[in-house]
């Protein structure tokens, strides 16, 4: 049965991600999966991207401003939520201590039974402006057949000949070691298209914003960290109070980049705190949790909000549900 499900789904992937604007033939889903692996390995039932993570659930409480800015049943009503905090790439033995961006991904269960999915990242932009390019600077990263490790220079190379893949790995070098998942910021690197009260639509992106501040590690501090420290420190932390962040949705204007995930907007753009997210529960050590099985799919969106024709954006999908048919077998 799992594998009749598992299988439908990749077609059902292949299909899709075939029909998406800016769709490569040569970056396909399975192809970028196939590179993840190559670069972080095979790790049986996880996932080829933020392997390493931990499930919580939680609270969308949306704001009266939310609700003057569109009628979307985001905006409605307080809904529950699964979460998912995670290291990016497909190494579940990362160490929290690393500078590898951290991962926010967020189911939330609307009134009416409509779903709305998030998956976000604490850098404001994605590693590259397209899916060929993705692909290109994850095989320019493989480990090298003959020696078993990769070649620096190849991967300098490529990004030298690919400035977008720059931006990225900019934002990483310079984002502080953060001393929490809850205080760490979390933005939504994609352009969403949002119907407002008055029946426009204007491009929007997304960013969470810590309650409890940025607070990042010094040096010493790190030192003095285990390999493993994020999932514990949260579970602690909720234990006294939930963890929350302000959600902010960015009112993009004329000339802002809609269709390339590397580009940021100009920090003067308008913006709504439309919820609070606040996060009560995560799972405890050893456990899976509620999230473990779950797909989270960046364009499963509530009514009112449409994707954009950002390419990575489209084939992001199609790949988790590769990489999650290749998990369930």
């Amino acid at each position: 049965m799992r594998y009749r499900f598992a299988s439908a789904l990749l077609g059902a992937a292949f299909a899709w991600a075939a029909t998406v604007p800016g769709f490569a033939a040569e970056a396909t889903p399975e192809a970028l999966v196939d590179a993840l692996n190559a670069v972080f390995g095979k790790h049986k039932g996880l996932r080829a991207s933020h392997a390493k993570g931990v499930c919580a659930e939680g609270r969308w409480i949306p704001t009266a401003a939310g609700r003057e800015l569109a009628k979307s049943p985001l905006f409605a009503a307080e809904a529950p939520v699964i979460a998912r905090f995670s290291l990016a790439g497909g190494n579940p033995r990362v160490s929290d201590k690393s500078r590898t961006p951290r991962g926010l991904a967020l189911r939330i269960a609307l009134p009416g039974g409509e779903e709305h999915d998030f998956v976000l990242l604490s850098t404001p932009v994605f590693q590259a402006k397209d899916p060929d390019t993705f692909l290109g600077l994850l095989r320019a990263r493989a480990p090298d057949p003959a020696t078993g490790k990769p070649d620096p220079e190849k991967a300098r190379a490529f990004m030298e000949a690919h400035p977008d893949t720059k931006v990225f790995a900019g934002y990483v070098a310079k984002m502080p070691i953060t001393a929490s998942y809850a205080t760490t910021p979390y933005w939504g690197v994609h352009t969403f298209w949002l119907t407002d009260a008055r029946g426009e639509k204007r491009p929007v992106r997304w960013s969470f914003e810590p309650e409890a501040g940025v607070v990042g590690l010094s040096e010493k501090e790190l030192e003095q960290k285990p390999d493993d420290f994020l999932a514990g420190e949260l579970r602690e932390r909720v234990a006294k109070a939930p963890a929350s962040w302000l959600v902010k949705l960015h009112l993009g204007q004329a000339g802002d980049s809609i269709d390339d995930p590397t580009k940021t907007w100009p920090e003067d753009r308008p913006t709504v705190t439309v919820a609070r997210l606040a996060i009560a529960k995560v799972a405890a050590e050893g456990e899976k949790g509620a999230c473990d099985p779950l797909m989270f799919a960046p364009d499963k969106l509530a009514s009112g909000f449409e994707p954009s024709n950002d390419p990575i954006l489209g084939i992001r999908t199609a790949a988790y549900a590769v990489s999650l048919a290749r998990r369930m077998e």
